[in-house]
């Protein structure tokens, strides 16, 4: 089978529908793109003949990062954007390896003598034109594994992936077939699955209510000489106002349901009354629907979930695919499995809406986590998690696959042949490449025991900067779509401290200062967004967020405090957080009055603007550098 009908095949499968081929330049094509004419002009028009008869590969150039698609994804590749500048031609393995990454030489001593290695580091460029020119980016190794388009062992050798098949078979990749395996990355095609309220039934509900307030308003105007009248739609009103405030469960309803036939029982309310009332209650049924059955679940989990936020939500990132060399097909994680149904649950992200000193809403997170990543990327070092050894990435598998068996058959020809001629130098070449191929082979087709701890599950985005960075810039988007202004996040002194003592937490969220262990050094959520807000031409850092919504005055206090463990930097100082069990718009016993511009209503969280230019594409895989220590190591190319 041809790379050409392998690519072609796997895009229909993976992706559905009919794709746009990418064929492989011809040899003819490829001297048309390198030959320079000379200055004459009927050279000049016989060249333009060829290339009619003979056109050269056209590049599925786009926008940036939209992959060679027309419609904006949410997520897309910069590797995609700089593999399409490598240009029209047919290129070698090794060709697309030096442009893919860099190479240094490193000086060392091997028993006192001078010695030279060279390095291979990561590549970086800048783009030279639209919404991101100047702003520098990287290829990022984690990205070239998920694709399965080039694997390098902790030397920095090329190991596995399409780019390994064919560099050992000799074969030439156009830009086009070299891209389509990054956008075959797993990662591109992720799902959400969002729970909560989303923007446009609040939308809807928010209506329904208005309306059935103004007309509740408007009969209590026509008939405010009737005090039976006058009191009734009082106490329907009270409870259309505890329903703005979130109280839309069963009792509510029956409640204003009660009210609304004392109304309509009033001999003076005429038909006309009556009907328009009996619609805006169908209307406020049907609009409050989805704010109910589309339930969270771990809003009420104090541990996890800080109180006092405004429409709580929850998005699992889930990938609807069969991974066959793990343990198990699929894998739906320690959270919301009775929810998301026969999936892998790649990540959670939860989240509330909270406000700013200046009315500025906020996206605090509450909580990011990967129950299947967790304990992978706790036991295996950053150059074992993308070896290929211990971790086995199956997609866009089968083009390397396919390219072995097909070579493995010459090669089982050629050995027959060799040994019939009695030609053992080139039956033991032939029998060590034979080997590797097997070797391969076996490490392609292999699947991961269960009761076997050296091989581990793969899943893509392994390390929690990784699925921190898509979960930041998830909500980034949808705050902008949203009109949104900030996303911030809880720190450890905030709330995850609640779990007890963990390290990862403090170390994952950090604190309002963006610091982390002790609070020093950097924390990955911080860090992720300081590097997204340079991105982006934003800005990140310490921002004061509300405990509670600013609209409601009446608030019932709490606090909780914990001591750092002994062998903790700050062993012995305590934490002595305050917060907001609960907050309404009218008094209630034991609810303290904190107006909006109480400053102990706020705290410090680190927090990320919202810029304009982040309704659009996201770009898949975090900045380079990071907290983990990478085999490559970056230098700069322009």
């Amino acid at each position: 089978m041809s790379l050409k009908n392998i690519l072609t095949g796997l895009g229909r499968k993976i992706l559905g529908g009919k794709k746009e081929s990418a064929l492989p330049a011809t040899g003819q094509q490829q001297k048309q793109i390198t030959y320079t004419p000379k200055p004459s002009q009927a050279q000049g028009q016989e060249l333009a003949v060829k290339e009619i008869t003979n056109p050269p590969v056209v590049l599925k150039k786009t926008k940036p990062l939209q992959m060679g698609d027309d419609m904006a994804p949410a997520f897309g590749s910069s590797t995609y954007d700089w593999i399409m500048r490598k240009g029209r031609g047919q290129y070698t393995a090794d060709e697309w390896i030096d442009h893919l990454t860099s190479t240094r030489k490193v000086n060392f001593k091997v028993f006192g003598k001078p010695a030279q290695k060279t390095v291979r580091d990561q590549k970086r460029f800048k783009y030279d034109s639209g919404p991101f020119a100047g702003k520098e980016v990287n290829i990022s190794k984690e990205e070239l594994f998920d694709s399965n388009l080039a694997i390098f062992n902790e030397a920095g050798d090329l190991t596995g992936g399409l780019l390994f098949a064919a560099k050992k078979f000799g074969l030439k990749l156009d830009a086009n077939e070299v891209g389509a395996m990054v956008k075959l990355n797993p990662i591109n095609r992720l799902r959400p699955v969002e729970l909560g309220t989303s923007k446009s039934a609040q939308e809807s509900f928010d209506v329904a209510i208005k309306n059935m307030d103004t007309r509740l308003d408007a009969i209590k105007l026509k008939f405010r000489n009737d005090d039976d009248i006058v009191r009734i739609v009082g106490d329907a009103k009270t409870t259309i106002k505890g329903m703005k405030n979130g109280e839309i469960n069963k009792g509510a309803f029956t409640l204003l349901r009660d009210e609304l036939k004392l109304i309509k029982a009033r001999p003076i309310v005429d038909q006309q009354q009556k009907t328009a009332l009996n619609k805006l209650e169908a209307d406020l049924n049907k609009a409050a629907a989805p704010l109910r059955t589309n339930k969270t679940k771990y809003q009420n989990e104090s541990n996890y979930t800080l109180e006092g936020g405004k429409d709580y939500r929850e998005t699992i990132f889930t990938l609807p695919e069969d991974i066959p060399t793990n343990s198990s097909l699929r894998n739906q994680g320690g959270h919301f499995t009775e929810i998301i149904g026969d999936t892998n649950n790649i990540y959670h992200v939860r989240f509330d809406t909270r406000f700013t000193p200046d009315g500025k809403k906020v996206f605090m997170i509450n909580e990011i986590q990967s129950d299947v990543n967790q304990s992978i990327a706790k036991s295996l070092s950053k150059a074992q998690q993308l070896s290929g050894e211990r971790r086995l990435n199956p997609f866009n598998a089968e083009l390397e696959l396919n390219l072995l068996i097909t070579q493995r058959g010459k090669m089982l020809d050629n050995l027959n042949k060799a040994i019939d001629e009695q030609n053992f130098g080139s039956v033991n070449a032939i029998k060590k490449s034979l080997d590797d191929v097997n070797t391969k082979l076996r490490r392609l087709t292999a699947r991961k025991d269960a009761y076997d701890s050296t091989f581990k599950d793969y899943f893509p985005m392994v390390e929690a900067d990784s699925y921190g960075d898509h979960a930041v810039k998830y909500l980034l988007q949808k705050a902008a779509r949203e009109n949104v202004d900030y996303v911030a996040v809880a720190p450890f002194d905030k709330l995850s401290f609640r779990q007890g003592y963990k390290a990862g937490n403090e170390r994952f969220y950090g604190y309002a200062n963006g610091k982390g262990i002790g609070k020093k050094g950097k924390a990955v959520l911080p860090d992720v967004m300081s590097r997204i807000a340079r991105f982006y031409n934003s800005k990140a850092g310490p921002t004061k967020i509300s405990l509670s919504d600013p609209t409601k005055p009446y608030k019932k206090i709490s606090n909780n405090e914990f001591v750092y463990p002994k062998d903790h930097p700050l062993k012995g100082k305590k934490i002595k957080s305050i917060y907001h069990r609960d907050a309404y718009a009218m008094q209630q016993p034991g609810f303290r009055f904190i107006e909006s511009s109480n400053p102990g209503l706020y705290f410090d969280a680190f927090a990320i603007k919202v810029s304009p230019l982040m309704r659009n594409t996201q770009k898949t895989y975090k900045s380079q550098g990071g907290l983990v220590v990478d085999i490559f190591k970056p230098i700069r190319y322009n």
